[in-house]
This record gives C-alpha cells, structure tokens and sequence, in this order.
C-alpha cells in the first residue's frame, strides 16, 4: 500500500455467476478473484499510483425462479488485508451446486446490486475508483421478467435496460447510488451476442468505463489476458 492519504481509495466489487453451468470455470474464477486485488494495487504502485485504502466486496447470483431470495447473495465490505482470510472464505464459500435451473440468469439485477453498495466516498481532489468486475457464462435475464415471482422484489430494481444504463451512465451524481461519475469502472467477462429472446449483453457492454471480455463456457477463461485487463485498470485510473 501507498504512503497514507498519498494514494488512492479502491472498492472493488465481484458479481459472480453461481449457478451450474459456472462449474467448468469457478475455479479459475476463484483463483483470479483472490489475486485480483493484489495484482492491481501492485499494478498501480508501479505506475506511481498507490493504493492506501482497499475494500472488497462479493455478490454471487442465480435465478429468482429457482432461487427464491436466495437468488442474490452477498456480502459486506472487506477492509484489505485485515479482513483477507474473510475475503478468501467468502470466495471459497460460493456454491454452485444445482443452482441456476435454466439460462439466462438474473445477471441485470446483480450488477443493479453492485452499483447500489455502500461504496467509500471519494472527495474532491481525492484519487479512488469504485471497481466492479462481473463473470457470467450465461445472457442475462430482462430486468422484471421474474417479478411474477414471490421473492423478486420488483419495486428494488429498475424498470428496464434503459433506466439501469441512465443509472450507470450519469455524468453527475446519482441519486440513487453512492457511484462516482467519473471515477466508476465496470470489468465484465460475459458471452457475447443475443439469444432468441432478445436476451444479451450487448448493451452493458456498449457503457461508458467498461472494459468487456468474451466468456465461452466451453473453453473457461482460457485465452483471457488477464495482465491486460489488469493493465486497463490501470491506464484508465
């Protein structure tokens, strides 16, 4: 870590995929997620861009069809590295096991989640970023196409696409998250293209301060440069 109060404030958020068809590439996403946040705070003490205050957070997700309130899971804050073996035990912890049912998921809702914690205010004339990283082997559903559902609590979530992308893509602050304007950084590993039911990632990919990767269920994260990514992190702090 930087010197106090020279460097930057960092939360970052992971926004996992729980459900079965993750099974060939959790580990992998396991493994990275624990290095992640070290990889970057080296990254950017090399770049002369020194983290002083690291937070780390986990949601994983799956089907509010199948998964009732238990669809989205999530945690509070880590404070880094005090709380690193809680960190690591929560990574570890996710479960996958005959989760999910059918593709898609509610993938929309969970970065909703993300975008809506509890992040560490950046002041001005203070460097930080507010940091989620996103992994999904499956499209996503339609924001409310599960509030037929008991548990899903339409009223929580946005309406549509539209109003979760004005959300992300305000250049003031929002009234309805704690996320910086400028300051904001979304990493998604997620499939590419539109199913039949016009269900797709397409249009979170298109946001401003994204950086977005093709995920092949069949192949993992295999071919995934992640020092790249991590490189883009940086470049963009």
């Amino acid at each position: 870590m930087g010197l106090q109060g020279m460097g930057y404030k960092m939360d970052i958020v992971f926004v996992i995929d729980a459900t079965g068809s993750m099974t060939p590439i959790m580990n992998q996403v396991r493994a990275n997620a624990l290095t992640l946040g070290d990889k970057i705070c080296e990254g950017m003490k090399a770049s002369g861009k020194p983290v002083d205050e690291l937070r780390m957070r986990v949601i994983d997700f799956a089907d509010y069809a199948s998964e009732g309130d238990e669809a989205i899971r999530l945690t509070d804050f880590f404070n880094m590295p005090a709380d690193k073996e809680k960190f690591e035990n929560a990574i570890n912890a996710i479960n996958i096991d005959r989760r999910g049912g059918d593709i898609p998921e509610n993938g929309l809702e969970a970065l909703f989640v993300a975008m809506n914690s509890d992040w560490v205010k950046i002041g001005a004339g203070e460097n930080g970023r507010h940091v989620i990283v996103l992994i999904t082997d499956a499209v996503p559903l339609n924001l409310q196409d599960r509030a037929g559902c008991v548990d899903y609590p339409a009223d929580e979530y946005p309406s549509n696409i539209e109003e979760l992308s004005e959300i992300w893509n305000a250049d003031a602050q929002s009234a309805i998250t704690k996320l910086s304007p400028s300051k904001k950084r979304l990493v998604l590993y997620a499939p590419a293209g539109t199913d039949a039911a016009g269900h797709t990632w397409d249009t979170v990919r298109s946001w401003e301060w994204t950086t977005s990767t093709e995920v092949d269920a069949s192949t993992g994260l295999e071919g995934i440069d992640m020092s790249a990514i991590i490189a883009e992190i940086v470049r963009s702090m």
